[in-house]
């Protein structure tokens, strides 16, 4: 009877996992120095701008506790293209939009940086998230759509530049027929040691805009460089939007809802490295991977992938402390390694450098 309870506690804990899902996910994944509207993601806007088009930079930024990224992300200037990208929309409950960011300068004035809107209509946007100038610093702000008098408001606490920090921004579906006002949005900011469950106070508390409608649903992400006199200049990676704060550590991802449109192999990162490093990769159709390691003679160090995979991003880990005993590999030391995935009829070898 034990043992069934200890079984039974495992499946319900497996079944939170797996409700905790990531149902979009971006961590350019691309080749550096493409534009994102290349990459899955529209211009928005009728003409769209030319000016400062957004592009897979490097390297990216990482955060203890957060899925790993794909070792690229995307620079924002204070004015330029804006893009946007969907995904399965959602409403009711809750919607978690999270990101890394790291911000270099910000104007007294604030403006926002990143939005979410519904199905209907991709410029109607929520979820507004604001930076502006505070002293040596800056604070984060929010506002549920393009209230001003009374709306944008900001968080106390002052940020510092060229530290990156772990955002999560949150819209609860609150309204009903008879009352379709009264969603909430706040936003945290996290800076440690990411909580396992979602903590009872927040850098934006609850914010309600009753002199503007709740969307129907959410279903686009908008990334937004702003006017000159306002807008931020920031590096952004590993946006996700969740259904859970679960699926924040966990990234349980649907695979169904985010389909790449081609095969690519993305660099390690970090490089070099040591003990491990993570690499990323996407495909497009259904495959057999195999994903190996091998060093500069051609030997085979490690094999990390070595299955049927469906389309989608995919991140493997090396790690040269859990190569088996007994190995060639488990001996290995400082210098170029080598790492080959064959998925189908796509092949590709990167070069990676393991500095002890």
């Amino acid at each position: 009877m034990k043992k069934y309870l200890q079984i039974l506690v495992v499946f319900i804990l497996l079944i939170g996992v797996s409700k905790a899902q990531t149902i979009f996910e971006e961590n350019f994944n691309y080749t550096i120095g493409t534009m994102l509207n290349a990459n899955g993601w529209t211009p928005s806007g009728s003409p769209p701008s030319t000016v400062n088009q957004l592009l897979v930079t490097s390297p990216g930024l990482t955060f203890t506790g957060y899925p790993p990224t794909a070792g690229n992300g995307t620079t924002l200037a204070n004015t330029g293209e804006d893009v946007y990208r969907s995904y399965t929309a959602k409403n009711s409950g809750s919607v978690y939009l999270s990101f890394l960011m790291n911000v270099q300068t910000t104007q007294a004035t604030g403006d926002y940086f990143i939005a979410l809107s519904p199905s209907a209509s991709q410029t109607n946007y929520y979820a507004r998230t604001h930076l502006k100038s505070s002293g040596n610093g800056f604070l984060i702000g929010l506002s549920k759509s393009n209230e001003l008098t009374g709306g944008y408001v900001y968080g106390t606490t002052v940020l510092n530049f060229n530290t990156t920090y772990l955002v999560v921004v949150k819209h609860s579906f609150l309204g009903t027929a008879a009352d379709s006002t009264n969603d909430t949005e706040q936003v945290f900011v996290i800076s440690g040691t990411i909580p396992s469950t979602e903590p009872t106070s927040s850098e934006i508390a609850p914010y309600t805009q009753t002199t503007k409608s709740d969307p129907k649903d959410l279903g686009y992400v908008t990334i937004r460089q702003g006017s000159a006199t306002a807008a931020p200049t920031l590096k952004l990676d590993g946006i996700r939007v969740m259904t859970s704060w679960a699926a924040i550590v966990t990234a349980v991802k649907d695979n169904s809802t985010i389909l790449p449109n081609t095969y690519s192999l993305s660099q390690n990162y970090p490089n070099p490295f040591n003990p491990e490093t993570v690499i990323s990769y996407q495909l497009s159709a259904n495959s057999h991977v195999s994903l190996k390691v091998y060093d500069v003679l051609g030997r085979e160090v490690a094999t990390l992938v070595n299955a049927y995979q469906q389309p989608g991003i995919y991140n493997s880990k090396f790690s040269i402390q859990n190569l088996p005993v007994g190995r060639q590999g488990s001996q290995i030391g400082s210098g170029v390694y080598f790492y080959k995935i064959q998925a189908g009829d796509f092949t590709q070898t990167k070069k990676m450098i393991l500095m002890k």
